[in-house]
């Protein structure tokens, strides 16, 4: 099966879709940057070599504070390779529990390097109160890591009784399902489309015994990525469509390890626009209502990123905004690249009031 350029981005590259239903609120809390692995996709640029680190009783203020919010209700565990601070790891979700909460990880499985120190490994952190697992992997992890610790943890997952389900970067011309089954000699009869079985609204629990739900998505530019172009694809502008919204803004923000939160994973925490502002200086619970108040986020969830491109690049035109964008998340992002988060609202707000009045008018000019 050839996968084409218009299949891909449309599978690929849009963000996942709110369906009109308020989440629960969430957010991942990256205890460091710090990684066992040094992938040149990585958007943060995470390696064995970072050091910082988030302190076990600050993460667990964090967590109380969220947990205070009406409707907040999972905390996603992340990095860099959150694992690698076990100790902490394992009081965290074990309060993450007392407090009722769901619990997720995001790994790249590195414990399992045999299968019975997986499960000594993910036992432990099941016991502790884990809820879900969700496993990172690639063409960009194997220059690092062998397919077969993926596949011990995978079957360590499936022996504790999690679903078992990949997030996977692919820029291939083929069906993504087919390259991971090549990459790390997994049968192609044993995986499922995660997006797929969520817009069927399939129950995982009844299809996790017999399959991995593989969640693909494209190399964004960002980040170590942008460093290595022959990685990447590129498409205009123009190929993004600009009735796509976004589910992922507001719902599901980021905590960094130096308190910085922002509204969502792909800025990397490099984009200011994208900064709500520190969770050391203000509480979780006043960043929650700072973020939903804002202009820029509430655009992207009801009209899309394109959109904002389009009113952000024609508000600036003194900033040379690039041609072409590996995603419509790298869209999203580059249109508020360098502008300050006041300005962003304010040409957000004055296009919606140019909207409400020319709907008011009939699509009249406004000084007609």
């Amino acid at each position: 099966m050839t996968w084409t350029p218009a299949q891909h981005e449309e599978l690929v590259h849009a963000p996942p879709q709110a369906d009109g239903v308020r989440p629960a609120r969430e957010f991942a809390l990256m205890l460091s940057r710090r990684c066992n692995l040094t992938c040149r996709h990585c958007g943060i640029e995470s390696s064995p070599r970072v050091r910082d680190r988030m302190a076990l009783e600050d993460a667990e203020r964090f967590i109380v504070e969220a947990a205070a919010l009406p409707d907040f209700g999972k905390v996603t565990f992340t990095g860099g390779e959150p694992t690698l601070i076990r100790r902490d790891l394992l009081v965290l979700l074990d309060l993450t529990r007392r407090l009722g909460l769901q619990s997720r990880i995001v790994t790249n499985g590195g414990w399992a390097r045999t299968r019975d120190k997986g499960l000594s490994f993910l036992g432990a952190l099941k016991a502790a109160g884990l809820g879900e697992v969700n496993f990172s992997a690639d063409r960009f992890h194997l220059e690092f890591a062998p397919a077969q610790t993926l596949r011990n943890a995978l079957d360590c997952a499936a022996e504790l009784g999690y679903p078992r389900i990949v997030s996977f970067v692919s820029n291939g011309d083929q069906d993504p399902l087919a390259e991971f089954a090549q990459l790390y000699g997994v049968e192609r009869d044993r995986l499922l489309d995660l997006r797929e079985v969520t817009r069927q609204r399939l129950p995982l629990h009844h299809l996790q015994d017999d399959y991995i739900f593989v969640y693909y998505g494209a190399l964004i530019g960002l980040g170590r990525a942008a460093t290595h172009p022959e990685d990447l694809r590129w498409y205009p502008a123009d190929f993004f469509p600009p009735g796509k919204v976004c589910g992922e803004v507001v719902n599901k923000p980021v905590l960094y390890p130096d308190g910085s939160f922002q509204a969502c994973c792909c800025a990397g925490g490099k984009i200011s626009a994208f900064t709500v502002g520190n969770a050391f200086d203000t509480s979780v619970a006043e960043l929650y209502d700072a973020m939903a108040a804002r202009s820029h986020f509430r655009f992207i969830t009801t009209h899309g990123p394109r959109k904002l491109y389009d009113i952000m690049r024609a508000a600036t035109p003194e900033r040379a905004l690039p041609q072409d964008y590996t995603s419509i998340c790298e869209m999203c992002v580059r249109a508020t690249d360098g502008v300050a988060a006041e300005v962003v609202d304010r040409v957000v707000d004055s296009y919606l009031v140019e909207e409400m009045l020319g709907t008011l008018l009939g699509d009249q000019p406004v000084d007609a």
